[in-house]
């Protein structure tokens, strides 16, 4: 299609086709909004829909910077319109309450590895209320307290991943039956496992308890020679429940990250098929 076709089409027509193409490859909706600002207005709901942002050197460093200069100059309601996908890794505190606080449209919130305390407090007590969140257990339980399940901020969550679960499970993980509408959750093991009963004992608490869960997974971090054993299918084994699916560490964090674009690779949809083949 020539440039000059292009004005011959209606208005209508031109923009549904910029959409759906952008709609099909977020890579493409990158170059496209460079095409014209109208373009660039039709396409850039698809650019923020989804955003994945690190504190790190080269590429990940223009991508923060570009998205700071946008938070600075675009209206905060189209950060909360547009933005429902959003990954923060490694990201300093100040620009992680800076994004979330006009990111309030968010139903899927990923914070990536650790989270300082006053952010947690922060976002819990924001006006966000995500189907999807991805957390800290340890900065989740501030002050070794159980976190408030009962805040407006849990009451859509659907899908929760803890990571750093080991010394929480015994003291709180009974209270995720709080989580009215909860029915996925994974849990990440820094440590194997096997190495006691802990896990084991929270586990069977929240598969008793939690009367909507189709889905747990368990993300273990097990060595070369673990796996090479089948220390994974030794975990799963041990635990006898149809909704629980074993996944070691490095490669369920490849693809969790892989997931945000490509829905072939969203662990929850991986462990979904596990368990309705069982």
């Amino acid at each position: 299609m020539s440039f000059t076709t292009m004005y011959t089409l209606p208005f209508e027509l031109e923009q549904d086709i910029f959409e759906n193409a952008a709609n099909s490859d977020r890579r493409s909706a990158l170059s496209l909004a460079l095409v014209a600002r109208r373009v660039r207005f039709w396409v850039e709901p698809t650019i923020y829909k989804c955003v994945a942002l690190k504190y790190d050197s080269g590429e990940s460093a223009r991508v923060l910077e570009g998205f700071i200069s946008a938070l600075r100059t675009k209206p905060a309601s189209f950060f909360a319109r547009y933005v429902k996908t959003l990954l923060l890794s490694d990201i300093p505190a100040c620009h992680v309450m800076e994004i979330l606080a006009v990111c309030t449209g968010l139903t899927d919130l990923r914070v990536w590895p650790h989270t300082p305390s006053p952010v947690a407090h922060f976002v819990v007590t924001s006006s966000i209320r995500p189907t999807h969140l991805s957390f800290s257990a340890e900065h989740l339980a501030a002050h070794s307290r159980a976190p408030d399940f009962t805040l407006p901020f849990y009451q859509e969550l659907t899908h929760l991943e803890l990571h750093d679960t080991w010394g929480q499970l015994m003291t709180w993980a009974p209270n995720l039956s709080m989580l009215p509408q909860l029915t996925h959750l994974a849990l990440v093991f820094g440590f194997p496992f096997s190495c006691g009963s802990i896990a084991s004992y929270g586990i069977s608490s929240i598969l008793a308890n939690c009367s909507k869960l189709k889905v747990c997974v368990l993300r273990c971090m097990l060595s070369e020679d673990e796996l090479r054993f089948g220390q994974g299918a030794a975990i799963a084994n041990s635990i006898v429940d149809p909704r629980v699916v074993v996944v070691p560490w490095r490669r369920s964090q490849a693809r969790w990250a892989g997931g945000l674009w490509n829905e072939n690779a969203d662990l929850w949809n991986r462990a979904e098929v596990i368990v309705t083949t069982r």
